[in-house]
C-alpha cells in the first residue's frame, strides 16, 4: 500500500510538472512575441526618421514632447501623433505644428495662423502671430487633427535612443544568439544517444 501511496504521489507531481513545463512553455511564448513586435515597431519608427529626426509614417508624424515648450496644449512625456493636412486644410486662426529651425537644432513648435498666402497650388506661406512667414514645406499639421498619448512618448523616447536601443533590442538578441551557438556546439560535440 505504501509503494502504490507514493507511485501515485509522483505521477501527480509528474503531471504537475508537465502541466508547469506547458505554462511556462506558452508565457515563453507570448513574451517572444510581444518583445518582437515592439523590436518590430521600434525598428519601423527608426527607419521612417525625417530630416528633422522625427518618425513619419506615411501622412502621421510622431512627435516626442521632450520639453516643456509645447505646454499647456502638450505635456513633456506626450506622444503627439499629427495627421498632415493639405495647404488648402489650414485656414487662418488655426493651430499648427511646424518645425523651427531657427535655433542650433530643429524643434517642434506650435503657432497660430494669422495670414496665408498661396505661392503655387503646392506652396503656400503661412504667416504666423509674430509675423514669422512659414513654408508650407515645414508645417506637419493642424493641432485639431493630433491625438495625445500621456506618458507614452517618455518611453518611446527611451526604446528611440541609442543606449535604450542598444540595451532592450541589441544586447537581448546578441544574449539569444550567443546561446543558440552555445547551444550547437553542444549538440555536436555530445554524443548522439538514438
Amino acid at each position: 500500500y505504501r509503494f502504490s501511496c507514493i507511485r501515485k504521489i509522483n505521477m501527480v507531481y509528474l503531471k504537475c510538472g508537465d502541466i508547469m513545463k506547458k505554462v511556462l512553455k506558452i508565457i515563453g511564448i507570448i513574451l517572444g512575441i510581444i518583445y518582437a513586435l515592439i523590436a518590430i515597431t521600434l525598428t519601423i519608427c527608426l527607419l521612417n526618421y525625417n530630416d528633422y529626426n522625427i518618425t513619419v509614417l506615411g501622412n502621421k508624424t510622431l512627435i516626442l514632447v521632450r520639453d516643456n515648450e509645447l505646454e499647456p496644449n502638450f505635456q513633456k512625456g506626450d506622444l503627439v501623433i499629427v495627421t498632415k493636412n493639405s495647404n488648402q486644410d489650414i485656414n487662418i486662426g488655426d493651430k499648427i505644428f511646424f518645425y523651427n529651425d531657427n535655433e542650433k537644432q530643429v524643434t517642434v513648435n506650435i503657432g497660430n495662423v494669422v495670414n496665408k498666402e498661396n505661392i503655387t497650388q503646392k506652396e503656400t506661406t503661412f504667416i504666423m502671430n509674430g509675423d514669422y512667414k512659414l513654408s508650407s514645406e515645414y508645417v506637419i499639421g493642424k493641432t485639431k487633427t493630433s491625438k495625445t498619448y500621456h506618458k507614452l512618448g517618455s518611453i518611446l523616447a527611451i526604446l528611440e535612443s541609442r543606449i535604450g536601443f542598444l540595451f532592450l533590442i541589441i544586447f537581448p538578441i546578441l544574449i539569444v544568439f550567443i546561446y543558440e551557438i552555445y547551444a550547437v556546439i553542444k549538440e555536436i560535440k555530445s554524443p548522439n544517444e538514438e
